[in-house]
């Protein structure tokens, strides 16, 4: 059995990124909606500006962060942002070892693909 929060946050009323950064610190494994990420994109001035957030928040904490987007046939993908320094094995292994909650929240689960590497 997985346990599962949800927080809705109404980016009227409170900081999405106070609300993320402390979320995130607490959460075994935190996924934002494409809907927070474009509240948090649109508080802090641009998509680069909240990528770079969620980098730090993922780096504070020493735990990746992701983002599930929906696809149009309906389907959803989940990108990880991993801290600086992770491997692509060392992301495979954390995401492996939540596989279970991660299915239970969207389904079944293919790995796609990964991308390694400093951020540009």
């Amino acid at each position: 059995m997985t346990r599962t929060m949800r927080i809705t946050a109404d980016a009227s009323k409170v900081s999405m990124a106070a609300s993320i950064r402390a979320t995130a610190r607490a959460a075994p494994l935190f996924l934002l909606t494409v809907r927070a990420l474009a509240d948090l994109a649109a508080e802090l001035g641009s998509m680069d500006a909240a990528a770079a957030f969620l980098l730090d928040v993922a780096e504070a904490n020493n735990k990746p962060i992701g983002v599930n987007l929906p696809a149009p046939d309906g389907s959803s993908r989940t990108a990880f942002i991993a801290p600086r320094g992770w491997t692509e094995e060392r992301l495979a292994g954390w995401t492996a070892g939540r596989h279970q909650e991660l299915e239970d929240e969207f389904g079944t689960i293919t790995r796609v693909s990964t991308v390694s590497g400093e951020p540009g």
